[in-house]
């Protein structure tokens, strides 16, 4: 009987884990990108990439479209990082232990060595 029990316990973390985006502790919001007009939206359900200006969705970040999700918390603060094949590109969205509610945004190219890092700011 615990046998049974635990098996249903360990396919149930599965199951859970599947079909769920666990961003955890990170912030939801809206932050800015100043240099491409990008809004980077996340809620406790989804990340999305928009247009601050027009509001429309660039793209979804849904868990059936990035891979190597991790979020890692350290001494330095909080980091949220996964790849999208779709994009091409691996993202990084670091919280420092700070006051402000800035993210530090890294997104690299695959296969390139070109990499654009900036400090995205909370929207208000």
């Amino acid at each position: 009987m615990k046998k049974l029990f635990l098996v249903t316990l360990i396919l149930a973390m599965f199951t859970v884990g599947a079909f769920a985006i666990d961003k955890g502790d990170f912030p939801t919001g809206s932050w800015i990108d100043e240099n491409w007009n990008g809004e980077w939206f996340f809620s406790v359900e989804e990340i999305q990439l928009k247009d601050s200006v027009t509001g429309e969705v660039i793209f979804n970040f849904t868990d059936d479209v990035i891979s190597n999700f991790k979020l890692t918390p350290s001494t330095e603060g909080l980091e949220l990082k996964f790849d999208c094949e779709q994009t091409n590109r691996s993202y990084t969205f670091k919280k420092p232990l700070t006051l402000s509610t800035d993210l530090e945004l890294t997104v690299e190219p695959m296969g390139t060595d070109v990499v654009y890092t900036t400090n995205i700011k909370f929207k208000k």
